[in-house]
C-alpha cells in the first residue's frame, strides 16, 4: 500500500504567501513596534509587554510616546489589532498624551495582587510577595 508522494528531487516547491498585516499573538510584540492611534497617527512606540506569561494573558503595553518626553500604559481594553509592522488602538492622540506616566513600582505592587509584568529579566528571590500587614 503506497500512499501519496510527497515532495522529491526536482519538484518545485511552493511557497505560502503571508501578509504582513497578519495579525500576531502578543507574546510576538517586539521593542520599538509603532503604537498607532484610532486616527491613524503614530503616537509612540512598544517599550514592553505587560502580561503573565505563564497563564498566557496579556494585560497591556508600556508605551514610550513620540517625542520620547515619557512612556504610559496602553491596557489591553484599548487595543484593537497586532501585526508585524504596529499595534493600533482605539484611543486618539489627546488621549493618549492624557494617560498618566508609566509607573513601575505601580506594576510591580499590582504583581502582588495577580498582575504580571513580562519581564525577561526577572528572577524569583527569597522574600514574599505578600503585601506587609
Amino acid at each position: 500500500m503506497s500512499g501519496p508522494e510527497l515532495s522529491g528531487p526536482g519538484d518545485e516547491s511552493k511557497e505560502i504567501a503571508v501578509s504582513e498585516n497578519q495579525p500576531i499573538s502578543w507574546r510576538s510584540i517586539v521593542y520599538g513596534t509603532p503604537v498607532i492611534s484610532r486616527d491613524n497617527e503614530r503616537v509612540g512606540q512598544v517599550h514592553e509587554v505587560l502580561g503573565d506569561d505563564a497563564d498566557d494573558i496579556f494585560h497591556g503595553l508600556r508605551v514610550a510616546l513620540a517625542g520620547g518626553h515619557r512612556d504610559v500604559m496602553i491596557p489591553v481594553d484599548a487595543v484593537t489589532g497586532m501585526d508585524a509592522d504596529a499595534v493600533r488602538i482605539d484611543l486618539g492622540r489627546s488621549e493618549v498624551e492624557g494617560l498618566p506616566a508609566y509607573d513601575e513600582e505601580a506594576t510591580y505592587h499590582l504583581a502582588s495582587v495577580g498582575w504580571l509584568r513580562k519581564h525577561l529579566g526577572w528572577q524569583k528571590d527569597s522574600r514574599s510577595d505578600e503585601e506587609p500587614g
